[in-house]
């Protein structure tokens, strides 16, 4: 019998976030019914045995006119014949509910018997219901009406239906392999329901981007499909039969929909010691704004004296971001906007092997639709035919004489060393503050390309005397003098590189 709920009960507001993890749930409006019950730091539906049906239902409703987003993580544990499988459906927010058929039905349609006669009715005014069916009877006369017949792991998608009425089938799409495994796989599913059209898609930890299952599936087109309601209500399901699985799910989130594909560039190789540049873009197609939206980006330990800069475009604003423990930046990013982020380092100057930085965008109240929010650079790296290593030689101290170099003196030992053959000619190069330079007061053996007023110093061996072989490293001593202690720091030579270089 169907249950009216007053139109003017509250609504629940975005985003809705059910961890299932603690043993209890922060929304009490949530029904646990049949088998359902939390367990081992999830929401178990149905545990590893015959015969059984489970239903979770959040009896409190939500807008549908600006789309929803359904994000969670599952496990489907069971023998090699795992069944039946699980389902994430919707119902008229001014409704409420019972638990849909048993078996193949997956607590969504209704259930038929051998005759044909309906033995379990169907949800009271279901809109859609996505099965996740691993055993295959989620598309068969059995589970409601136009089925193609027993489609073993598959995303199937019926239509709307109430009680003994509907749930027409509307699609399905084979899945490799089914939906099994543990909490490992890291096996997520993402279900978006925007302006009457539906997308489901499957990610694990391979494929952390996730494939596309259902694309853009009109819902509201379809054959013999209900008006899309004002309100939602939604509900999880699952049910076994002869064959069993503990169906789990756990990290429930249901936001606004925002599309925010996100995309990186940067080097494929690189030289130790250089300073390398990465870029990653994202923008917002919409259909809602992302006034939160956060990019994040791992920043190897070999990557030091990063730096970070962002520009947005057609009103996106950039926050302050942060690259002390891995980038971390907010965005302001309305619909229709982009962002440049700019991320630079420099690589050091003994390492040598692959350097990956991935990033992704997120938001604490959106749910991220793209194809892809998610990137990676793999760089590898390669040792120079010479490399620099600096040790400061002695603290800083003052310098106050002759007035014209007057300053703040730091001494530095930059040891050379050639990584597999002898090196004949080298430059060593790094960025100081402005008025910087070499101390005219120290006595130079090698040449001074640049000293340092234009930002920049270059030094350079003189001759074809001051070489370096492999296992005999070269100690280049440098005395450089800063328009004050606070100039210098903590006396960091940024940018520092050495190169071997070509003298006719």
């Amino acid at each position: 019998m169907t249950e009216r709920v007053p139109a003017a009960s509250q609504q629940v507001q975005f985003p809705i976030v059910e961890s299932f993890t603690q043993g209890t749930v922060t929304n009490p409006h949530w029904k646990l019914l049949g088998s359902a019950q939390l367990n081992g730091g999830s929401l178990e539906l149905t545990p590893n045995e015959r015969s059984q049906a489970g239903t979770a239902f959040l009896d409190e409703s939500f807008s549908s006119s600006l789309g929803v987003t359904i994000d969670f993580d599952y496990s489907c544990e069971g023998g090699d014949r795992l069944g039946d499988g699980f389902s994430v459906y919707v119902i008229d927010g001014e409704q409420t509910t019972e638990p849909g058929g048993i078996g193949g039905a997956l607590g969504y349609s209704f259930t038929r018997n051998g005759a044909g006669d309906i033995v379990a009715p169907g949800v009271t005014a279901g809109y859609v219901g996505i099965g996740f069916d691993n055993h295959g009877n989620f598309a068969t006369r059995y589970s409601g009406t136009n089925g193609p017949g027993h489609r073993p792991n598959t995303v199937g998608v019926r239509g709307s239906g109430s009680l003994r009425e509907g749930f027409r089938w509307l699609t399905g799409v084979e899945v490799d392999g089914g939906f099994r495994g543990g909490w490992d796989n890291g096996s997520h599913i993402q279900v978006s329901i925007i302006d009457g059209r539906l997308t489901v898609r499957h990610a694990d930890k391979a494929n952390p981007n996730g494939t596309l299952v259902i694309d853009d599936l009109d819902l509201a087109g379809a054959d013999g499909q209900a008006r899309m309601p004002e309100t939602f209500k939604l509900g999880f399901a699952a049910g076994t039969g002869s064959a069993t699985a503990s169906h789990r799910i756990k990290n429930l989130t249901v936001a606004l929909p925002v599309n925010m594909p996100l995309e990186m560039s940067g080097p494929q190789t690189a030289k130790a010691g250089e300073r390398v540049f990465y870029t990653i873009g994202v923008q917002n197609l919409g259909p809602n704004d992302a006034p939160d939206a956060v990019v994040e980006c791992t920043v190897p330990a070999e990557l030091t004296d990063p730096e970070l800069t962002c520009q947005g475009e057609n009103g996106a604003v950039c926050g302050t971001g942060s690259v002390l423990d891995g980038l971390h930046l907010p965005i302001d990013l309305p619909r229709g906007s982009k962002a440049m982020v700019n991320l630079t380092g420099t690589i050091d100057p003994q390492f040598e092997g692959r350097l990956t930085c991935t990033s992704q965008v997120t938001s604490p109240t959106r749910a991220n639709t793209a194809g892809q929010y998610s990137d990676s650079v793999a760089t590898e790296v390669e040792l120079p035919p010479v490399s620099v290593t600096p040790v400061i030689n002695l603290p800083g101290w003052p310098q106050t004489w002759p007035p014209e170099a007057e300053g703040w003196v730091i001494s530095y030992e930059l040891t050379l060393a050639a990584n597999e053959q002898r090196v004949v000619w080298w430059e060593i190069s790094f960025d100081v503050p402005e008025r910087t330079r070499i101390n005219p007061q120290q006595s130079q053996w090698y040449e001074v390309v640049k000293d340092g007023t234009d930002g920049s110093v270059v030094i350079a061996t003189p001759d074809d005397t001051h070489t370096i072989e492999p296992g005999a490293p070269l100690t280049v001593a440098v005395q450089l003098l800063y328009p004050s202690q606070h100039d210098a720091g903590d006396g960091t030579l940024r940018n520092l590189r050495s190169i071997e270089v070509t003298r006719p």
